[in-house]
């Protein structure tokens, strides 16, 4: 697990764009997902996983958390972006994207340039023929997929923005044993000790 003096490391998304949207309902077979908290109040959760795409549903209204967790324990906080207006979104199937940016520059492999969060609509990406995908194959056990990043979605009542996120993240000081203890963790840390309505659901995130 990728830890700084205990704490998981952070990592931020350069070279990316974080698209949230509303996808339009398309019938697939889902990913492994594992469900944590109040797991029919928001609906079902994670329906389909890629790389770089996680499309989750929600039955209401909801303050939504995106993170990815690579193989070594850090963390990408995805969603709600800095500066992010709301952190509510809406009933319905919600799409989060991260995206290459066309054209730019890229100085090297650790430090490329970066670009800021964009949201796209629905008929944008239906345009773009771009479809959340489910993982071909998948485990919810870390000790199978060793080498497999982790999406995991939380939501609640209660918002919580961008700094607030990395804030909570950073005062985090468990050691944790595997990749399944840091994500039901996380779940619980970023929102379960503020409000009792709230659900998390996590999946491999393909390849």
């Amino acid at each position: 697990m990728g830890r700084v003096g205990g704490v998981p490391a952070m990592k931020t998304l350069p070279a990316l764009m974080v698209a949230l949207s509303i996808a339009p309902h398309v019938a697939a077979q889902g990913p492994p997902v594992t469900r944590l908290g109040s797991r029919t109040v928001y609906g079902p959760g994670i329906v389909a996983a890629a790389t770089r795409r996680v499309e989750f549903e929600l039955t209401r209204p909801a303050h939504v958390i995106v993170l990815l967790v690579d193989p070594d324990g850090s963390i990408q906080p995805v969603f709600p972006a800095s500066g992010e207006g709301t952190t509510e979104r809406a009933a319905g199937r919600q799409v989060v994207e991260l995206k290459a940016t066309p054209g730019a520059a890229q100085p090297g492999p650790e430090v490329p340039h970066a670009a800021p969060p964009v949201m796209r609509s629905a008929q944008q990406l239906a345009r773009e023929g771009e479809r959340a995908r489910p993982s071909a194959t998948g485990d919810d056990e870390p000790r199978v997929l060793p080498v497999t990043s982790y999406w995991l979605v939380i939501v609640s009542d209660v918002p919580t923005s961008a700094d607030e996120v990395q804030e909570r993240l950073e005062a985090m000081t468990l050691q944790f044993s595997s990749m399944k203890a840091e994500l039901e963790a996380l779940a619980r840390g970023l929102v379960a000790r503020r409000t009792k309505l709230w659900a998390a659901s996590y999946t491999p995130a393909g390849s």
